[in-house]
């Protein structure tokens, strides 16, 4: 694979620039509880990596630039119990070229801090993970694992999350892909000054594949010792401004998604999550560093159909081997600017002969011109199949990448 790590490098050594905190965006004050607040994020990176380009079966390298997120985000407090959220997304689709679509849209009720009523188009709470912000992730992008929830695939895409393989992902995708529409409640409190939690309950559309209609059915509860992590959404890494230890215990449940090929009978979804979380001053700066267990469960199923009889897309797993158990852990150092980090996973797929098993390391540094504002981060990957990936003799994906991340 061709070798661009100088120029990261080099492009991060010239912008030793002082980091301030993270803003929010434009405020519009309409009257005393009523504003809007117009903000945006924008993520562009290139990356280096291998594909079978040819289909002889081997990788060869190849380049990309890549906007990896572009989005505007309109917030607005109605009153001081009724607020509204919508983000649009930038999306490139190949052979298509490039559109924009609402990726959140929700109403917000507030009659009590431990009462929100989230409706709409929203974040679903299945990982802590699924629930930080794209705009304070630490290992440039989300860990793969974060994408075998329900509606973010069933799948572990490699290469920064940029690369998808069919050997771990089932075809299930929702109507809303990533997001889901239903109802959550959330709320949060602090039981002393030293311990603090909050909740999620939520019901959403989720995947009707089936013959049957039914529901999905997600919660989510998280203690904090020290100080508290309030919002709806976390961050991977809060850049030594925060001494918090999180923990966290996640539920994701839904019956017949799906029919499976061989004998028609429908199948169900169950994911099960447990999370550690902390971040406190070390040394001369501040330490953060997360860990993540993920079980999933499809059935046992062989390839997965809709209620016509129609693959979930060609190629892909069948649900025993989309399904398993694996975990991550990741964390990064921060001082003066600076944050290397390294993030592992390992997910042991339950199909026949280890097909769906991977593991993954990726290491790097980010440099933060103003806080999670502004920031430059370049990383590598090494990602290992226990068996070689699909369609090729290669079981080892190698990938650089480097990119600027703004948001306000």
């Amino acid at each position: 694979m061709r070798g661009y790590a100088f120029l990261a490098v080099a492009l991060l050594a010239g912008l030793l620039l002082a980091p301030a905190p993270v803003r929010a965006g434009a405020i519009l004050k309409i009257s005393d509880d009523s504003q809007i607040d117009l903000g945006f994020r924008l993520q562009a990176l290139y990356l280096a990596s291998e594909r079978d380009r040819n289909g002889d079966g081997d990788f060869e390298d190849y380049d990309d630039f890549k906007v990896r997120r572009a989005r505007i985000r309109l917030g607005a407090d109605i009153t001081q119990w009724v607020s509204a959220f919508m983000q649009t997304e930038f999306a490139e689709d190949p052979g298509v070229g490039a559109d924009a679509r609402i990726i959140d849209a929700f109403i917000v009720l507030k009659p009590h801090k431990l009462a929100h009523l989230y409706l709409g188009e929203n974040m679903a709470p299945v990982l802590r993970q699924n629930l930080t912000s794209s705009g304070a992730l630490m290992a440039i992008d989300r860990p793969a694992l974060a994408y075998k929830n329900l509606t973010w695939g069933t799948r572990a895409p490699l290469a920064f999350t940029n690369t998808n393989f069919t050997d771990f992902d089932a075809g299930l995708r929702g109507d809303v892909d990533v997001r889901d529409t239903g109802l959550t409640l959330f709320g949060s409190d602090s039981l002393s000054p030293e311990l603090h939690f909050k909740y999620y309950l939520g019901v959403y559309d989720g995947v009707q594949e089936s013959s049957r209609d039914s529901e999905r059915y997600a919660g989510r509860v998280q203690f904090n010792f020290l100080e508290a992590e309030p919002g709806y959404y976390n961050s991977s890494t809060y850049l030594g401004t925060k001494k918090t230890l999180g923990i966290g215990l996640a539920f994701d449940l839904q019956d017949s998604v799906a029919r499976e090929q061989g004998t028609g009978d429908n199948v169900d979804y169950a994911m099960y999550s447990f999370d550690l979380f902390c971040e406190h001053p070390l040394g001369p700066g501040s330490l953060s560093a997360e860990f993540g267990y993920v079980n999933l469960d499809l059935d046992d199923a062989g390839l997965l159909v809709d209620n016509g009889g129609g693959l979930l897309g060609v190629g892909r797993a069948t649900g025993e081997q989309a399904q398993g158990e694996g975990f991550y852990l990741q964390a990064g150092y921060f001082i003066d600017n600076w944050q290397p980090w390294i993030d592992y996973e390992i997910w042991e797929s339950d199909g026949p002969g280890d097909r769906g098993s991977f593991q993954l390391l990726r290491f790097g540094l980010s440099y933060f011109i103003k806080g999670h504002n502004a920031n430059i981060k370049l990383g590598y990957e090494v990602a290992e199949a226990d068996e070689d990936f699909a369609g090729t003799r290669e079981d080892t994906l190698e990938s650089f990448v480097t990119g600027l991340y703004v948001t306000y």
